[in-house]
């Protein structure tokens, strides 16, 4: 690495990028809750981890998840993207399966809502929950919210960006390649949605349902990575640079971007796995003790 990249006045600043994350930091802060200091936090803010409230562990979920966006798109490995496949996967493995769950974890929404004027708020969710005209708008969220449909357009999503066609278009096309961006990130935080419960809202899908919803995407993941591991040529334009960082093939390279997304790509997947897997076997023992223990009332 040179020692330009050390340098932030040197990285490539993506304008629209940072000029969304601080919009959405501004009215996160904004929209926070405000209370008398001589009154106690709310019960639900009590509940943490390791000592720490509920609230503040969703703050740092949603401030690193903020950071991951920006580090991913805003710093030099933006620039090395461009000349190398690994790092574009890079790039959206870190928007798909960090930023996105983080951002799910740290449940900004209805605060970020808060932090509007109330004169745009009420005028705003009147219209698009009561008037007519947004009847087809508020039927296609519906649909598309659904878990078959947040997994199957997930799915679809990072198979048609890795398509040669779409994904030299978006290294020819600055425009596309910020689609392709929001895509990943808007998309990665449907799908975590459906298996990450996100305060106040709970995920529709029991637990074991759950379960199978992240090991078959987690399958899907790893067919996509297995396409790009063994093809026995480069798919990309990236073969079509005279050099890259490192002196690599263009082969070697996509070898190695599919074995980024293949083993570092999989840690979010088997984590929510294991947590489901878990916690589904919680209920089972639950449910396994209430069934005894209702079998012991009827016997007595």
């Amino acid at each position: 690495m040179s020692v330009s990249w050390l340098n932030p006045l040197s990285w490539p600043i993506e304008p629209w990028v940072l000029l969304g994350i601080e919009l959405t930091a501004v009215l996160y802060l904004w929209g926070a809750p405000r209370r008398h200091p001589n009154l106690p936090p709310p019960l639900w803010g009590r509940v943490g981890v390791g000592g720490w409230s509920a609230a503040r562990c969703r703050a740092i979920a949603f401030w690193s998840g903020l950071g991951v966006i920006v580090f991913a798109l805003d710093t030099p490995l933006e620039s090395l993207a461009r000349q190398l496949f690994w790092a574009h996967m890079t790039q959206h493995l870190l928007l798909i399966v960090v930023a996105a769950p983080l951002l799910v974890i740290g449940s900004p929404w209805l605060q970020i809502w808060r932090g509007l004027p109330l004169s745009i708020r009420r005028p705003v969710a009147k219209t698009v929950v009561k008037h007519p005209a947004f009847a087809v708008v508020r039927s296609a969220v519906a649909t598309i919210t659904a878990p078959v449909a947040a997994w199957v357009l997930s799915s679809a999503n990072l198979w048609f960006w890795h398509w040669p066609a779409a994904y030299d278009l978006t290294l020819r096309n600055h425009l596309v390649h910020h689609l392709e961006h929001g895509l990943f990130l808007g998309l990665g935080i449907l799908f975590w949605a459906q298996v990450i419960d996100a305060h106040p809202f709970h995920a529709r899908l029991s637990q074991f349902r759950r379960v199978v919803f992240v090991f078959t995407a987690m399958i899907q993941s790893w067919a996509l990575a297995a396409v790009l591991a063994f093809a026995t040529g480069p798919f990309y334009v990236y073969a079509l640079l005279p050099r890259r960082p490192g002196g690599i093939s263009a082969l070697t390279d996509q070898q190695f971007g599919a074995g980024i997304m293949w083993v570092p790509g999989s840690i979010t997947y088997s984590i929510v796995f294991i947590a489901c897997f878990y916690l589904w076997f919680g209920e089972e023992d639950a449910r396994a003790a209430q069934s005894a223990s209702t079998l012991v009332g009827v016997s007595k």
